[in-house]
């Protein structure tokens, strides 16, 4: 059984597509553009470039680089000859990029001029990495220019090496709570992923111009050009993400939708003039990896004039488990909708593994084809995430109200027991948020000799305020009950994040 993957999707585009716009590098002082045919050449050449140094089916290749076209370039070459990619979080220091390194196994890494200094640093430890090859200018005596050894490379067509349930990729979880893990993704986990999210968020073939500004290196930038390719769409994608530069770009290209993460959104609504620029080509609104609020919902609709789409994943399921569609962002503002086609979700106790009643908290269980494989190299993880009937039990707290609609309450990680109570953080940094003065918050639980747990709260205080201990507590005080309140308050400039957003609860405590 061979079947599709993207290294056939890729072929099948650059003849039914052949001249038109695949790729759009979206520069401080202009663009570059790619086509299919030339993108699909380019795969070609990576894979030739990767075989002739060694690289085989099932090998490890990693690629710790900003966002830009020989990342993907990297990815695909790497997954038509079998190989897997390794994305590497470009905000990663010495040990962490070394600890990938080790973990993945990888025998060859794609770096930048960003990484350089990194590399330097981690080449004088212990790794697997025999090969490296480089992006930018002033190449280290150690690499290869990456530019010229693909452009040095055979042109001609290489076979696509894998069957669609072979591995394809090999991400990293984020990590806010620990070690990441490493999710081996099968090309079918990524086809299927692309498959639900096309149909469901209604990406038209050759219609859509998508801008991708969240980093490559996570399974939602990557998913969201996956899908774009998948549509024989246009991708244009920025190095970082700059409020004003996206404005302009979607002003600029008539940008048909993108995906933000909530800060990314308060940022470009928080531009100078931002009725100056026209985004009435911008259709699709795509957010999630933290909550947004019911405010922040109708203003982006309002602003954009753009239908909201509110998805939900991880990177165990390819990311996206369920959707929260236009219809219904302002009627459920509080919901992640209702799990994506081709994904079952049953909500189980955390105690035996039964399904718990309509209304009750429990755990997300997910099955379907975006499930990934395994851990690596952690077998006896990988079967404690599984049930008995091939579920995968995540660690998210949710409930399901009576029209089917999902909550997302807390991850189970985070849950705070205090005095015998089930505290969950999101409910107390929702209501902390909703006040006018407070920017941001995150809770978490730290030991307490007498509650087992005390919640402890950091706050963001927006410019120019300023409150009390107290007065935080109060916050909190008239909307949740005693045993929520926050015994303890921080005030801090701002809150560690991953790149999606999401609050590094480690770094809290």
């Amino acid at each position: 059984m061979r079947g599709l993957t993207f290294g056939h999707v890729a072929e099948a585009n650059a003849k039914r597509h052949a001249d038109e716009d695949c790729l759009v590098m979206e520069g401080e002082t202009g663009s570059e553009s790619l086509t299919f045919a030339d993108f699909n050449e380019r795969v070609d050449r990576v894979a030739h470039l990767l075989r002739e140094r060694g690289v085989e089916a099932g090998d490890q290749i990693a690629v710790y680089m900003q966002n830009n076209v020989e990342t993907l370039e990297a990815y695909y070459g790497a997954m038509k000859l079998g190989a897997l990619p390794v994305p590497i979080n470009h905000r990663f220091k010495d040990e962490e990029v070394g600890y990938v390194l080790r973990d993945s196994g990888a025998c060859l890494c794609v770096f930048d001029s960003d990484a350089a200094s990194t590399i330097h640093a981690v080449r004088e430890s212990e790794t697997p990495v025999e090969e490296y090859l480089y992006v930018g200018a002033d190449t280290p005596s150690f690499a290869d220019d990456f530019r010229a050894a693909r452009d040095a490379a055979a042109d001609e067509r290489i076979d696509v090496v894998p069957d669609r349930l072979d591995d394809a990729a090999l991400l990293y979880t984020s990590g806010t709570t620990g070690q990441p893990k490493g999710c081996i993704l099968t090309h079918d986990n990524l086809l299927q992923n692309s498959v639900n999210t096309v149909y469901s968020a209604g990406f038209e073939e050759s219609a859509d111009r998508f801008l991708i500004v969240t980093p490559l290196f996570h399974i939602a930038a990557f998913g969201v050009f996956n899908n774009t390719f998948y549509a024989g769409s246009t991708t244009h994608l920025v190095e970082k993400f700059d409020p004003v530069r996206t404005l302009e770009i979607i002003d600029e290209a008539n940008i048909t939708g993108s995906f933000f993460v909530p800060t990314m959104s308060r940022a470009m609504l928080a531009v100078d003039d931002f009725e100056k620029y026209d985004l009435s080509s911008f259709e699709s609104y795509m957010t999630g990896a933290a909550p947004s609020s019911e405010e922040l919902k109708r203003t982006v609709m309002n602003a954009f004039d753009a239908d909201l789409y509110e998805v939900f994943g991880q990177t165990e399921l390819s990311p996206v488990t369920t959707i929260l569609h236009p219809e219904d962002a302002l009627e459920k503002p509080d919901s992640i909708g209702k799990p994506i086609i081709n994904v079952t979700l049953k909500i189980v106790d955390d105690d035996d593994g039964a399904e718990v009643e309509q209304g009750a908290i429990g755990r997300a269980a997910y099955k379907g084809a975006t499930a990934f494989r395994e851990y690596l190299g952690m077998p006896e993880k990988t079967d404690d995430v599984f049930d008995d009937e091939g579920y995968f039990v995540s660690s998210d707290l949710v409930r399901r109200d009576e029209e089917g609609f999902v909550y997302f309450v807390d991850r189970h990680d985070d849950m705070i027991l205090t005095g015998g109570e089930n505290v969950y953080p999101t409910e107390i940094e929702a209501a902390l948020e909703d006040h006018e003065d407070i920017a941001a918050a995150g809770v978490v639980g730290v030991p307490d000799e007498t509650w087992g747990e005390r919640v402890k709260a950091v706050v963001i205080l927006r410019e120019g305020i300023s409150m009390t201990t107290d007065e935080v507590r109060s916050v909190v005080g008239d909307r949740l009950a005693e045993f929520k309140l926050p015994r303890e308050v921080e005030f801090r400039e701002s809150l560690p994040r991953n790149p999606t957003g999401k609050v590094i609860k480690s770094q809290l405590s």
